[in-house]
């Protein structure tokens, strides 16, 4: 038998190297078409926390209508009108954050959304204008607010950091008797935007010195 010529040779070798360019092309393939996922556009991650978290409320708020005994927003137990206070911190209810105030905000949207009756605390008695800066119609000076309001239910809760997860409470009160008219829990996922509402932290002063303001609800 006569030994290869060289040319054959070489066309084999040649083989042998593209078909190992084209198992390597096939391997390399899904790492190259995958963007890594340090490259993810952060703007759009904020945007779906954000959606999310306007979900969870959500959800909260259909727990807290699902629970009422007669939600019927004109005879029902809200009928009256309803004032909401910021969510504070189970372990400390003088402490608050972004976090609870927020969810006292979105839950205030739901329940006019839904047509009930939401009296705004933080209305105050005039509008104040500000050159260069805009025309303002809420506050939480007490000096600037109306001195009573009427609102014989109270929305209102706590919430828990625990780990990855807030622990979240929201409950309807009567103010007449302190009965609870409904009730509503929920696990939140501590996502990098509730941690930052979270960050921000800060509780009432409780100065023996310090002059502590009060509102009266009219029943």
């Amino acid at each position: 038998m006569q030994p290869p010529s060289p040319s054959a040779t070489g066309t084999r070798l040649t083989a042998v190297f593209l078909a190992l360019l084209g198992v390597m092309a096939l391997c390399l393939s899904p790492a190259l078409a995958a963007p890594p996922a340090a490259n993810a556009d952060p703007d759009a991650a904020a945007i779906r926390q954000a959606n999310d978290l306007s979900g969870d409320i959500k959800q909260m708020a259909s727990a807290l209508f699902s629970h009422l005994a007669d939600p019927d927003p004109q005879g029902g137990d809200l009928a009256q009108g309803m004032a909401v206070c910021s969510f504070v911190d189970l372990k400390k209810l003088t402490r608050t954050s972004s976090f609870g105030r927020y969810l006292a905000e979105q839950l205030m949207n739901e329940f006019q959304q839904r047509g009930y009756r939401v009296v705004e605390m933080r209305k105050t008695t005039s509008l104040m204008l500000q050159e260069k800066r805009g025309e303002y119609g809420l506050s939480r000076n007490p000096e600037e607010l109306p001195q009573e309001l009427q609102a014989p239910v109270m929305l209102t809760g706590t919430y828990t950091p625990a780990g990855d997860s807030i622990l979240v409470s929201a409950k309807l009160i009567d103010n007449r008797n302190s009965v609870m008219l409904s009730s509503a829990t929920l696990i939140f996922p501590r996502t990098p935007l509730v941690a930052k509402l979270l960050a921000d932290s800060v509780s009432a002063s409780t100065g023996e010195d310090e002059v502590v303001y009060m509102k009266r609800l009219e029943l």
